[in-house]
Order: structure tokens, then C-alpha cells, then sequence
């Protein structure tokens, strides 16, 4: 049930903008809500230290390099409302909050398609040191037309070329993070003036079929030398890229039962390809609207709901899933392959009958997804009974929490559901000073299995 002692894990999902679309893309409007303050490094700190504080292990920064133009054919709808905009760099925040935390760890999207393997592996070992090892990288390979363009590419890549160079891609990190560097190349000592022992740094010279990089890696070695991987594939090809590199999947699952197949799935990848199936684990996505009476949680959702505007959310779900919704197709969508985020139209498929538009454009209707497997709505007691059960059922390691207004979710969440869970035994807040990987794993350093360690100096693995 667990990937450490002292129980679940439980992190923040946010993005580095206003319209955040995994959460209700127009609650920004909400009289509570603080979005409008998110260009500003005040609101940003503020949320840090709710976190930290309420005891949260960390904050998952999701990202996206273009506009959602899928509804209606146009980028207008999202646009109008904000949809997952302005789209701001969260690399930049992970630095600036690890400053002003100590225990708090910040996991970072970045995509393999449309960025340059020695630029993320400069830039995300700069983070890892800045923070003390509380760093992590969600590797995604996007799935925008919009980002194409932005990037001079005629077309999208096709999802599953996209995992291609996302093989390669992490194959390079890995090289640079693992192998430039022996662990007793730097030394810094004043005394002798050696700053390091050039004959103990190498470079990696990889020639391959998407990426040339001569190295040496321009970093000394951090805590964790290679942050700690999540992924968030859920579709058959990312499931087995998931389970060659993540050690933690952010699960696209839409219900127990999948996200349990789904996770046995990746493991046995795992194994097939000499890792422990025990070193992949996966975290559940978490919406919650709480209060300490039945009255008062009904005035939140009649509040939140006035506010929702489902047209905005639809904006966002035909991104993710490449499927129009403002068309009408008699057609069995989750049989359709679109190139974006296919694990979308699965799971939302997964159900006996086959999958129409109608279908979807009602299950919009409310802000938090109607009967949505990951909506706990409730009284505290009834919200921690209810993620106790999950937690039971699934096996999950642990939920990253959407927001619905911000900071108030949150607020909420650390100081009525949080304790509860803690009495339980299912969370223990992070006490120590530690790296991301220690609390996850107990070490600081990836294990012996991965794939990465094969580049360590002398490497550790032999293929």
C-alpha cells in the first residue's frame, strides 16, 4: 500500500497559470480563488508554505508548450476562458520555492519531444543542487498540434515515434547525470587549488539516430545525480516506457480497477526487463471538496458550480484527447487513435458500452465530474473513509490533489482531511531534510536495476 514507511505519499497538482484545466479551468472566477495572483512570486511562496506546513510531501508541476485549439477547430474557446493559460515555465518556480522551503520536493513536466537532452540535463541538475535533492521530473512527450508548430514541425510527431525519442532522450540524461562524473571526480579543495581530477570526468560522446551530444556534462554531481522519474503514460506504449524508466507513474486510471490492472501491467514490464517490479509505483489523481458540515460542503459546490463553465472544460478534454467535442459523431471513440494523450479516450471508454461524444459532453456538466471515481465530496470523515477505502482497494502509494479554487482546496485539505489521515496511520508528514528519492525510497541514489546505472563509472551493470 505503500513505497515508504509512515504511509501514503500526497503531493499538489498545479500549474504555472491562472485557467488550470485538471482542476475546473474556470474556478479562477470564484470569490475565494487567488489564481489572478499567480504572475506574481507572493502567491506562488504563499502555496509553498501552506504546503510544507500542512505537511504535504511535494508539489507536481504540470506543463504544456501550446494552445488547446482542438474544440470547435479554433484556439477561441480556450483562449475566451483561460484554458491552461498563460503557460508559464514551472522549471523556473521549482527553483525559486526550493529556496524558501526545506522539506518540501517539487516534481517538474518536461517534454522529450521539444526539448534538447544536454539543455534539461544542465538545467534540472542546477535545481537538484539548488534544492538539496527535493527534485523530480515528469517526462512527458506532449501531445499538441499547437506545440508542433511552435516548434517549426509541419506535423506532430506520432505518439508512439514520440516514445522513440523519448528513449533516446532519457538514454542521454542518463549518460550525463550517471556517467560523466565519477563520484570522487570533484573535490574542491582549497588547500591544494584542485578543483576536480580531470582524468575522473569523461565525456559520453553519443552519437545516435535523434541526438548528438559530446559531453562532458557541465555540472559536478548532485544529491541524486538523476531526479527522481515519473512518468504519466497510461496507453500500452507508455505503459512499457513507464515501466523501463519511471520509478513513480502519475496513473491516468479512472477507476480502481484499472488503475490495479494497469499498475500489474507496468510491473510485469518491469520484471521482463530485470528491474524490481517493487521499484515502480504509481500515485492516483485526488479532487476533494470539504467542509465540517454536509451544509457547508453543498454551499462550496453551489458556489464552485456557479462559476464552472463547461464549454472551458471541454476545450481542455478534447486537447487532451485529440476528439473534438463540439462535433457530433455517432462514431466508438475510445477505438480512435488521435496521436494526443490516447490513455484519455481509453479510459474514459473502459465502461461496457461504446464511448460517444454525448457521453462526454454530459459527464462536463458538473465541475468536478459527476460521478468521477476521483472526487471524494463530503464531510472530512466521509473524504478520509472514502481515500481509506481507495487506498485499501487499489494499492495506490499515494494522490496528487487537484485544485479546485486556490489556496482554499488546499487549505482545506491539510487541515481537515490531512489529520484525520495521519490518526489512521495512512501519512506521516516529512520530518527530515531529505532527498525526493529518500522519502520515496530510503536513498538518494537510483538502484542498481534501472537502466541508468548501466552508464555509472565504473558502471554497475553489465549488458
Amino acid at each position: 500500500m505503500t513505497i515508504r514507511d509512515g504511509g501514503l505519499i500526497f503531493g499538489l497538482y498545479e500549474q504555472n497559470c491562472i485557467g488550470m484545466g485538471a482542476g475546473a479551468v474556470t474556478l479562477w472566477r470564484d470569490r475565494h480563488d487567488r489564481r489572478l495572483e499567480a504572475l506574481t512570486p507572493g502567491y506562488w511562496l504563499d502555496l509553498a508554505r501552506i504546503c510544507e506546513e500542512g505537511g504535504l510531501d511535494l508539489i507536481f508541476f504540470g506543463d504544456v508548450l501550446g494552445m488547446y485549439d482542438t474544440y470547435a477547430g479554433s484556439a477561441e474557446t480556450a483562449i475566451t476562458y483561460g484554458v491552461e493559460l498563460p503557460a508559464h515555465d514551472p522549471a523556473v518556480l521549482a527553483g525559486i520555492l526550493a529556496a524558501a522551503t526545506e522539506r518540501l520536493s517539487f516534481v517538474v513536466t518536461a517534454s522529450t519531444t521539444y526539448s534538447h537532452p544536454f539543455d534539461l540535463a544542465r538545467r534540472f541538475s542546477t535545481i537538484d543542487h539548488l534544492s538539496g535533492g527535493r527534485f523530480g521530473w515528469n517526462v512527458v512527450t506532449s501531445y499538441l498540434p499547437n506545440a508542433a508548430g511552435n516548434f517549426g514541425l509541419d506535423r506532430m510527431i506520432d505518439h508512439d515515434e514520440r516514445y522513440e525519442i523519448a528513449e533516446e532522450f532519457l538514454d542521454v540524461t542518463y549518460q550525463l547525470w550517471e556517467g560523466s562524473w565519477a563520484d570522487d571526480a570533484f573535490i574542491a579543495d582549497p588547500a591544494s587549488g584542485l578543483f576536480a581530477n580531470a582524468d575522473r570526468v569523461r565525456p559520453i560522446n553519443h552519437d545516435g539516430k535523434h541526438f548528438r551530444v559530446a559531453g562532458p556534462h557541465v555540472s559536478v554531481p548532485s544529491r541524486q545525480r538523476t531526479p527522481v522519474i515519473f512518468q504519466s503514460g497510461w496507453s500500452p506504449r507508455g505503459r512499457r516506457f513507464g515501466a523501463r524508466h519511471a520509478e513513480v507513474i502519475f496513473a491516468g486510471a479512472d477507476g480502481p480497477e484499472s488503475f490495479v490492472s494497469g499498475l500489474a501491467d507496468i510491473r510485469a514490464h518491469a520484471a521482463g526487463q530485470g528491474r524490481n517490479p517493487a521499484d515502480v509505483s504509481a500515485l492516483s489523481s485526488l479532487s476533494v471538496v470539504t467542509a465540517p458540515t454536509e451544509a457547508e460542503v453543498q454551499r462550496k459546490v453551489d458556489r464552485m458550480q456557479s462559476v464552472y463553465v463547461a464549454e472551458a472544460q471541454m476545450a481542455a478534454f478534447s486537447a487532451w484527447s485529440g476528439v473534438d467535442l463540439a462535433a457530433h459523431t455517432a462514431d466508438d471513440l475510445a477505438k480512435r487513435r488521435t496521436g494526443h494523450t490516447e490513455s484519455v479516450l481509453q479510459e474514459a471508454g473502459s465502461g461496457p458500452a461504446p464511448l460517444r461524444i454525448e457521453e462526454l459532453r454530459r459527464s462536463h456538466r458538473s465541475f468536478y465530474g459527476g460521478d468521477h471515481s476521483g472526487s471524494f465530496i463530503g464531510t472530512p470523515d466521509v473524504v478520509a473513509d472514502a481515500i481509506e477505502r481507495h487506498a485499501r482497494v487499489t494499492g495506490t502509494a499515494g494522490y496528487i490533489l487537484r485544485t479546485f479554487v486556490s489556496p482554499e482546496t488546499v487549505e482545506d485539505f491539510v487541515t481537515l482531511i490531512l489529520p484525520r489521515l495521519r490518526e489512521r496511520g495512512l501519512h506521516q508528514p516529512p520530518s527530515a531534510v531529505t532527498t525526493l528519492r529518500s522519502r520515496l525510497r530510503g536513498t538518494d541514489r537510483l538502484p542498481d536495476t534501472h537502466p541508468a546505472a548501466r552508464h555509472r563509472w565504473p558502471a554497475v551493470v553489465a549488458r
